[in-house]
């Protein structure tokens, strides 16, 4: 099976968080709506310290996997997947 590469997986990323951002904002959670937005922003210029700050939304009590579970249809499936994307960019092995 052929891997996506780099350049597929940060676009997928930025599609992800493009609709995670739009679900979040269609039901007022703003706050983490900008949090997602600035590391999509940074993301897209190049700027992979966005990935690390994305990856600081996940995890610990209040993160966004907490307000919205994986199993939740309108806006955890987005959000889990952004981890994963996330996860595979920055881990050593791609």
């Amino acid at each position: 099976m052929t891997m996506p590469t780099p350049e597929a997986l940060r676009e997928l990323l930025l599609t992800m968080l493009r609709l995670a951002i739009g679900r979040l904002r269609a039901v007022g959670d703003e706050h983490w709506a900008e949090w997602l937005q600035r590391d999509h922003d940074r993301i897209a210029a190049g700027d992979l310290s966005g990935l690390a700050h994305l990856r600081q939304a996940f995890g610990g009590m209040g993160s966004i996997n907490d307000r919205y579970p994986q199993d939740d249809p309108e806006i955890g499936t987005h959000v889990a997947a952004v981890y994963r994307l996330a996860s595979k960019l920055t881990s050593p092995r791609g």
